[in-house]
């Protein structure tokens, strides 16, 4: 994967919208609402997906972090955050979380077999 690319899916570009600037400026309550047909609020997937992302983090940097035993464990139980503080921490670890994903594919790409 070019960096070009990796830069469009980590800050959006062409068809590929930021992440970061997608839930950047949500609040807390509709961070919490969700939608008909669809099981998860805006906060659960943010939630979810810092979990990942710090887990895959955690293997990069050589830790090994035990797997969830259910899937369960990677979801908030709550649909909503508990208030704004709690909505802003999520946004600011889904950004941390993002700009290091980023910086690690970026130092381990020359590493990646050439296709």
């Amino acid at each position: 994967m070019s960096e070009s690319t990796l830069t469009e899916l980590f800050y959006g570009k062409s068809a590929h919208a930021n992440p970061v600037a997608c839930v950047n400026d949500l609040s807390f309550q509709l961070a919490g609402c969700r939608t008909d047909n669809f099981p998860h609020s805006i906060w659960q997937l943010v939630t979810h997906l810092n979990y990942w992302m710090e887990y895959e983090l955690r293997r990069i940097r050589g830790e090994r972090p035990a797997y969830p035993e259910n899937a369960a464990e990677s979801w908030p139980s709550e649909p909503a955050p508990a208030s704004e503080a709690e909505w802003n921490k999520a946004i600011v670890h889904f950004k941390d979380c993002s700009q290091n994903w980023r910086r690690s594919l970026n130092q381990h790409r020359l590493s990646w077999p050439a296709k």
